[in-house]
């Protein structure tokens, strides 16, 4: 399909720095730096370097090249799902203990937010059965914490899951 025949379809052609900008307002509003994003992009499958993907992010942020649809797609379904997340989330109590740190249980995990150097909060999860989802890059802020267990929480349900089906797939032999 040539440009043209594209804008009569879509009737709408955005510039990089438009797209750019996009890109940008769903950053903020996940809180996420490029290193965050890319770090997500890893754990959903993308098989680029690192260095690879922060490169098209930095790119596409300063506006040199035009945000891919997939990559404004994907962090548009970030955004919803970290507005899901706060929802469903909202009321959960979370106790400070003497060290600073803050904890809550959700479901099967226990999740404790602890303050690092510099103000920043590491995420730590574990299960009840002991299994216990990679550990984000520090977070900036202790709401910034809490939101990004929401996420890893998710994950950590995610693989618990498609680990289970996986061992049930063995059990029956349709390996």
């Amino acid at each position: 399909m040539n440009d043209e025949s594209e804008k009569i379809i879509t009737g709408l052609e955005r510039s990089a720095e438009e797209l750019s900008k996009d890109l940008h307002l769903a950053l903020v509003e996940l809180d996420w730096t490029p290193a965050a994003l890319m770090d997500r992009m890893r754990s959903l499958g993308d098989y680029r370097s690192p260095a690879t993907i922060l490169r098209g992010i930095n790119r596409a942020l300063e506006g040199q090249i035009k945000p891919s649809g997939e990559l404004l797609a994907l962090v548009q379904q970030a955004v919803r799902f970290k507005r899901r997340l706060l929802r469903t989330y909202r009321d959960v109590v979370w106790t400070k203990l003497g060290d600073g740190s803050h904890t809550t249980q959700i479901e099967d995990f226990t999740i404790t937010l602890s303050p690092q150097t510099r103000g920043r909060w590491r995420v730590n999860l574990v299960h009840k059965d002991g299994f216990s989802p990679s550990w984000p890059r520090l977070q900036d802020t202790l709401e910034a914490a809490k939101h990004m267990a929401f996420i890893t929480l998710d994950n950590g349900q995610n693989w618990l899951q498609e680990y289970a089906d996986e061992q049930a797939r063995e059990a029956a032999g349709d390996c």
